[in-house]
Formats: structure tokens, C-alpha cells, sequence
């Protein structure tokens, strides 16, 4: 009674560094000890692994959150996009939630831009991310408009008591009208000085995510990993920083990203200077002329 079996064989006239494939199908187990001395098992050649989202499933809320995230991939809690996603991680992978970290290349092994088979609008930028509403196709079969927003009624000032989101995710929102039903992109980069004396790279962090899911979706620090993740100063600058002649990223001051307390709590709109009584009577007249203007209707 034979076993099937594939196994390989190496040719003896040839050096032990040559191998022969050679597939024998059905080799019963009565073959001689001679034979069956040059016989291995025929391993199956490895496949690509398939690429998934850097993490599955996060909220990204100012500069402080992105550079979270490319910490954890520097320090390999998290795993980059390598090569251009094919079709099926496309589907698999880009939906609301997904974000990914990936390095800017020009080598044919890396990549040089994103794409993720889907057609986009205009960005916006909402400090410090761009974003894009997907266009949808129309009933008519044509395409529908990025974005169904109803606007909010005009207001001539809004004021100190105006509240300001502390995620750029929000505030696109509040400001697009919020009505979009497909995915929106969020893009951000950075160059990464990897050491002193590394040439600098750039690196990008793309993300999706629904107006209707955002409400949702986990923030960095309900990540039991992220939310200890420490970075290290100078390492990440602001990829809207432009490169010296030298080819490093040239060096700016603390303005060039959000202070730390709107990355952390967002913006406290309500602080007043206590070394100035003059300041807290000028804040009351004008709060006064503020409600007195968006009282009037403005045709």
C-alpha cells in the first residue's frame, strides 16, 4: 500500500551547492534506504505576507498623537507599510480606524506616494493634518458631490466663548458640515532624524475614518502600549519643514508645532492674565460688543 508523498532528490554528478527538483508523486514507502538517503520532504516557496493597517483601529487627534505613532514604529511596537498595498489588502485594510505609517522612497522597492484605489476631493488642512473627503458615486452614475454639507447659520464674531475641538478630526468636521457619508482621509509627515548623524527621512502617516464611527474610535491613550510611549525630543519635525542644502531638515523654533497643553487637554479658551485688571475690563466690553453684533441678522 504506497503513501503519497512529493519529495525533491539531488543529483550525484552534480556539486552538493546544485540541487535537481524533481517531483515523484505517489512514491510508495518500500523505495530502498539508499534512495530514500537523498530523499527530503519539497518545501513549498514562501509567499509575500499580506500587509495590514500600522494599527487597526485609532483616533488621531493632533501632532502629539502622530508622533506616538511613529515612535511605536521606531521602537517596533508597531509594523510600517513597505510596498504599495495590492488589491486585496486595499480591501481588506483601508477602512474607518485604519492608520499607516510609511516611509517616503524613491527606490522601485519602496514608496514614493500613497494610493488606495479611491478617488478624493480637495484637502483641507486642519492643523496639523491634511484631509480629504472621498468622492462617492452619484444615483445618476456620475460623481456626487465630496460633501452634502448643510452650513452653519453666519456669525459675524464667535467670540472668546467659541469652543474650539481639540482633535483636527472634530474640527473638520464642525467646519465641512459633518454630513459626509464616505471615508475621509487624514494625512500627516514628519522627517525623522533617526541619529545625529543620519541623513533625515520622511515619513508619513495616513488614516480613514467616518463622521458617523468617529465618535468611536479609541484615542492613544486608551492603547494600553501607546499611552506609555515617551518621545524623545528632535527626532520628529513637522514634514512642512523644508530641507537645507546639506539635505538635512532645517531647524525651527517651538512655534513651528501646537504647544504641548493643546496636544494634550486642547485649547483653554478661558484663561485670563490676572497681572492686568485694565485686561479683564477691555475682555468684558468687548465680549459686550461680540453679543450686541451677532444679535443683529447680517442679510
Amino acid at each position: 500500500m504506497g503513501i503519497s508523498r512529493i519529495y525533491m532528490t539531488r543529483a550525484l554528478c552534480f556539486p552538493l551547492s546544485s540541487l535537481l527538483w524533481l517531483r515523484l508523486d505517489r512514491l510508495p514507502v518500500s523505495t530502498s534506504r539508499f534512495k530514500r538517503a537523498f530523499l527530503v520532504p519539497l518545501s513549498i516557496p514562501h509567499l509575500p505576507s499580506m500587509q495590514q493597517a500600522t494599527h487597526p483601529r485609532l483616533h488621531l487627534r493632533d501632532t502629539r498623537d502622530a508622533h506616538i505613532i511613529f515612535e511605536a514604529v521606531r521602537q517596533g511596537f508597531l509594523k510600517p507599510v513597505t510596498r504599495r498595498l495590492n488589491e486585496a489588502e486595499r480591501s481588506m485594510s483601508v477602512r474607518s480606524g485604519a492608520v499607516f505609517v510609511w516611509e517616503e522612497r524613491d527606490d522601485e522597492s519602496g514608496l514614493k506616494r500613497w494610493t488606495d484605489g479611491r478617488l478624493w476631493g480637495q484637502s483641507r488642512m486642519r492643523e496639523p493634518y491634511l484631509f480629504y473627503d472621498e468622492k462617492l458615486p452619484s444615483a445618476h452614475g456620475g460623481e456626487a458631490s465630496t460633501s452634502t454639507r448643510s452650513l452653519p447659520a453666519f456669525r459675524f464674531v464667535d467670540g472668546v466663548s467659541r469652543t474650539i475641538p481639540s482633535s483636527s478630526a472634530l474640527l473638520h468636521q464642525d467646519r465641512s458640515g459633518g454630513n459626509h457619508p464616505g471615508l475621509i482621509k487624514q494625512a500627516y509627515s514628519a522627517w525623522v532624524q533617526l541619529s545625529p548623524t543620519s541623513t533625515p527621512r520622511k515619513w508619513h502617516l495616513t488614516a480613514y475614518f467616518t463622521y458617523a464611527d468617529l465618535p468611536t474610535i479609541p484615542t492613544v491613550d486608551m492603547d494600553a502600549v501607546l499611552r506609555n510611549i515617551i518621545v524623545p525630543p528632535g527626532i520628529y519635525q513637522s514634514g512642512k519643514a523644508r530641507k537645507g542644502d546639506d539635505g538635512t531638515a532645517e531647524t525651527f523654533g517651538h512655534s513651528a508645532l501646537p504647544p504641548l497643553h493643546s496636544a494634550v487637554g486642547g485649547y483653554n479658551m478661558g484663561v485670563i492674565s490676572s497681572s492686568s485688571q485694565r485686561g479683564h475690563h477691555r475682555m468684558s466690553e468687548d465680549q459686550r460688543v461680540i453679543q450686541i453684533l451677532n444679535s443683529r441678522h447680517i442679510s
